[in-house]
């Protein structure tokens, strides 16, 4: 597989530095984009809030830099997937991953090169373990796990944002409309639930990821973070559920 092919696209927000989560978070994603770079790998970048020290530093690695113009996660998720499409119209494959994940790009060639293999138009990444992660988000995980997997019957790591389409699946993601559910964590889940339904052949990748100590250091047991926990169940367990329903009438 030819890594020109495949083109990585996040976000991020650096925002208040006097913040440690925000503060560790911009330190984890300057590696997360130097792993994506060394690799090989094109990288864009949809960005707001972020010091020009930092931008600079991109754009010596070699990213693609965005200027954030819409607000909402959902919209902004659009974006930034819209403008990776736009500067590399003929690639094969996008990756969408979050900017603290610097263990995932080892697995992206992986799977996009089963994804080749398949003849598939996207791409799951299956966590085999909870390494890295406080109590509290590993629950999460797994809790939102094994309800997908009830509902459609086969093991889906529902909940782990990370994943690979191709300009076949994009569509699904860059036309959807979140007045249903929120248009927020659902904007990159629920889309995944349509194209399973669609029948359009998707690969399974099982990966030991392990998340960044750093992040588990700082998010475990503070207490904006679980609240923000009990937000992400509150927005994915019920759209899951109501979706998959409205697909199975």
């Amino acid at each position: 597989m030819d890594s020109n092919e495949i083109i990585c696209v996040t976000t991020f927000r650096q925002g208040n530095s006097k913040n440690v989560i925000e503060r560790t978070r911009s330190g984890v994603f300057l590696d997360t984009a130097r792993r994506i770079l060394e690799a090989g790998l094109a990288l864009v970048v949809d960005h707001t809030e972020t010091q020009s020290s930092v931008l600079r530093m991109l754009q010596q690695l070699g990213a693609v830099l965005i200027e954030q113009h819409t607000i909402g996660m959902g919209n902004i998720r659009r974006e930034a997937l819209s403008e990776s499409r736009m500067h590399f119209p003929n690639a094969r494959y996008f990756c969408w991953l979050e900017p603290e994940k610097p263990d995932l790009v080892r697995f992206i060639v992986p799977m996009a090169n089963q994804m080749n293999k398949e003849q598939s138009d996207f791409g799951f990444f299956n966590r085999v373990n909870m390494a890295g992660y406080p109590t509290e988000q590993a629950h999460y995980y797994l809790f939102c796990r094994a309800v997908a997997t009830n509902l459609l019957g086969f093991d889906i790591d529902y909940a782990f944002g990370p994943m690979v389409m191709t300009p076949v699946t994009m569509p699904y993601f860059l036309e959807y409309s979140g007045d249903r559910y929120g248009d927020k964590w659902d904007s990159i889940l629920v889309p995944r639930l349509r194209i399973i339904k669609e029948g359009i052949k998707f690969s399974v990748l099982p990966v030991s990821f392990r998340n960044d100590e750093r992040m588990a250091r700082v998010e475990s047991a503070n207490m904006s973070i679980i609240l923000k926990r009990l937000e992400q169940f509150n927005n994915i367990i019920p759209s899951l559920i109501a979706e998959w329903q409205l697909l199975n009438m």
